[in-house]
């Protein structure tokens, strides 16, 4: 993790590329600089110009009279990698590049100069932001390397003195998109601490800017704009040390990708997109997913004052003088995912006691216009709030006039300082700038719009959920490979067929049923016979990850005769739809007992860590699409909350299904899969047939590859239509 502290917070800035003439970027850049009282000394560089900005100009770097932490490049993309060893040369600490012409054109050149931008800082050890960035903006310091309009006006106050409320970082790989978090954010009095926009990343990512924030102590709240992440990796290890942190990451992930993008042999990997990765890390990490930036800097208000005292449920009490928005916002509370439980009998009678007949002191309370001039907000949310039955409390009003709420400051400002549970305001009306203004210095989030109101109350209790949970039960931590497994899969190819796989996951402790492997009809009848019961026959071949599709599976030979006349059957297809295929043999299997199909797998092909994936199994996983994602290891109880997810729970209901048997093969399944992370890209169970209680599952059917940079075997043929059913979830 480098330190940051000489981009982000450095002590000296010079400008290469600096013009006098402010319409141009190169100039406006400078007006934007001096702009603000930034601290420390500018230094324009310009071959052209002896003064810019009544600021004297240097012809570059080394001429500069004192020691420069960062250079600022706004030149021509060409120019870029001769300016960043002139740095070097100079003893820069950092240069933030704001031109763009490099790999996000789609030229070979582009990506050559970037290629030679990220060289030279591993060269140099110049830390490098950019390029293609729209610089950054640190409030504590004044100071806005950006030609962003946001931080562009003479007077500018970047943060209002008055606030206190926790500090908002926002940190985006597209510029607009940060300084647009910055601009809806300031009008709700939001106290940013910093706006970094990170471009094409070629060296510095937003991860590291996120996580020098939180080791540096410079931000509690933290709004992001993502596209990727450039190192997947990093996404897990921050979002936890935010979590741990209290420091809460409310992110706009763009890009999602269609699971059916990617070429896939497995069920898992035609399931796995690039956004349920994503999800998965943020459901486990307490990351708060946004959908646009309104929503967003409404969530970071909610945070911004009430990370430290978070709702201890999802139970909200609306106050309104409007019945009909108080319906409304109840509606949006409920869609939201909170409750809106009725009050105790001694808050309600409180309540009424204050209230006229027509008014009422149910959840809503509907206090009506007259009393709420009477009594004011500030006497009536703290009753509220007094009631064991609430967690938080939402009231409606109309803020079009302020002096209701310059009237009420210092009761609002009691209230909001001395009541845990938090507390906001939907104005139904767009609010006057005072009393949206009066509101923030009283601590209370102002909300114009009644569903994001609803939502920034259920991020914070969902938060306060999962940071609870996490705090007190961190999820488990990846344990060592059994000798007995690692041995296995030091053995098998890259495409592990089933027999093998079904080898390496009883040297796992997992049970799978084996079988047995023959090459020829005569054993194939010989191991039916010793099995006693009816069998399923199937292909075994690295290149036939689907064997149905290649008629290599017949299930309830009864018989030594019906099991060779199976493996025949199994081999003449199997020559028809893939000659060229390598063939194991044909292994034997016991026919399992009917049960609910599951599929489980494993994907680990991404770069994020091995995924466990669970949802309905059979041939048709893929239309059906019911799945849930974790990151793994998962503990049998994470397996069980898991499960209850899927739109085929009630299918799994406990007192027809052993679902405590499935959620410990899923906590064993992930346990070895990130025990094997090194070497295991992806795991595909399917189906594993779920049985009555107490009856346990049956691994019937298994996939696995692992790390390799060779090509994954292509699609199989296609499967005949209409296929007949069987219990081991393949045609017969």
């Amino acid at each position: 993790m480098p330190d940051l502290s000489a981009l982000l917070s450095p002590a000296s800035v010079a400008v290469v590329g600096a013009s006098p003439d402010p319409h141009i970027l190169r100039g406006r850049i400078v007006t934007v600089l001096g702009r603000h009282a930034f601290p420390g000394p500018i230094y324009p560089i310009s071959r052209s110009h002896a003064e810019i900005g009544g600021r004297k100009a240097y012809r570059g770097l080394a001429e500069a009279p004192g020691p420069v932490d960062l250079a600022v490049l706004i030149i021509p993309a060409a120019s870029v990698p001769a300016a960043l060893e002139e740095c070097a040369a100079a003893g820069a600490k950092a240069a933030l590049i704001l031109a763009s012409g490099f790999a996000e054109e789609p030229t070979e050149a582009g990506r050559g100069l970037q290629d030679e931008i990220r060289a030279i800082a591993a060269r140099t050890g110049l830390l490098v932001a950019g390029p293609n960035s729209e610089g950054f903006a640190n409030m504590a310091l004044r100071l806005c390397p950006t030609f962003s309009p946001a931080v562009d006006g003479e007077d500018m106050e970047l943060v209002p003195e008055w606030s206190r409320a926790g500090r908002v970082a926002a940190v985006a790989q597209s510029g607009g998109m940060g300084f647009a978090f910055y601009d809806r954010g300031r009008p709700k009095g939001l106290r940013f601490s910093h706006v970094v926009t990170t471009g094409n990343e070629a060296c510095i990512e937003s991860l590291d800017v996120v996580e020098h924030l939180i080791d540096a102590d410079e931000a509690d709240v933290f709004l992001m704009f993502m596209e990727d992440a450039k190192t997947p990796a990093k996404l897990a290890r921050v979002a936890e040390k935010a979590l741990r942190a209290g420091k809460p990451m409310v992110v706009a992930k763009i890009g999602a990708s269609e699971a059916g993008a990617r070429a896939a042999a497995s069920h898992t990997a035609a399931l796995t997109g690039s956004s349920d990765i994503y999800r998965a890390i943020f459901r486990r990490y307490g990351v708060v997913e946004g959908r646009d930036a309104e929503e967003m800097a409404d969530i970071a208000a909610a945070f911004s004052h009430f990370a430290g005292r978070l709702p201890a449920g999802r139970r909200v009490g609306i106050f309104t003088g409007s019945g009909g928005g108080g319906g409304w916002l109840a509606d949006a509370c409920v869609e939201a995912g909170l409750e809106v439980p009725a009050l105790d009998d001694a808050t309600r009678a409180g309540i009424d006691r204050r209230l006229p007949p027509y008014g009422s002191s149910r959840n809503p309370v509907d206090g009506t216009a007259n009393a709420i001039r009477e009594i004011g907000y500030a006497r009536m949310k703290r009753t509220i709030a007094g009631s064991d039955s609430v967690d938080a409390v939402l009231s409606i009003a109309s803020a079009r006039n302020p002096l209701l709420f310059r009237r009420e400051a210092e009761a609002l400002a009691g209230l909001a300082r001395e009541t845990a549970k938090p507390m906001a305001f939907w104005s139904y009306t767009l609010p006057h700038p005072d009393a949206a203004e009066a509101l923030a210095r009283a601590g209370l989030p102002l909300f114009t719009n009644m569903r994001n109101a609803a939502r920034a109350m259920a991020a914070l209790a969902e938060y306060g959920e999962r940071r609870r949970r996490f705090l007190a039960e961190p999820p488990a931590a990846a344990g060592p490979l059994a000798p007995a497994a690692a041995a296995a899969l030091d053995r098998a190819p890259r495409a592990i067929a089933e027999v093998e796989a079904m080898a390496v996951l009883n040297a796992a402790g997992i049970a799978a049923e084996a079988g047995t492997l023959v090459r020829d009809a005569e054993a194939a009848g010989a191991a039916a016979e010793r099995y006693g019961r009816p069998v399923v026959l199937k292909i075994q071949s690295p290149d036939i990850p689907h064997k149905s599709a290649a008629g290599g599976v017949v299930a309830g030979a009864r018989g030594a005769g019906a099991a060779r006349r199976a493996h025949d059957r199994i081999r003449a297809a199997v020559a028809r739809n893939a000659p060229d295929a390598r063939i194991l043999g044909t292994l034997v299997q016991p026919m399992a007992p009917p049960g609910l199909e599951i599929a489980l797998g494993i994907d680990n092909a991404s770069g994020f860590g091995p995924i466990l994936m669970a949802g309905l199994g059979g041939t048709g996983v893929e239309a059906a699409r019911d799945t849930v994602f974790a990151p793994a290891p998962v503990s049998a109880e994470e397996a069980r909350a898991l499960l209850g997810e899927l739109r085929c729970a009630p299918l799994l209901d406990a007192a027809a299904r052993d679902v405590a048997a499935l959620a410990d093969l899923m906590a064993r399944l992930s346990a070895f899969a990130a025990a094997a992370a090194g070497r295991i890209a992806e795991i595909d169970l399917n189906p594993v047939l779920v049985h009555g209680p107490g009856e346990g599952v049956s691994v019937v059917d298994a996939l696995m590859f692992k790390h390799s940079d060779e090509r994954r075997p292509g699609p199989a043929p296609a499967p005949p239509r209409t296929p007949p059913r069987n219990p081991n979830g393949d045609p017969a």
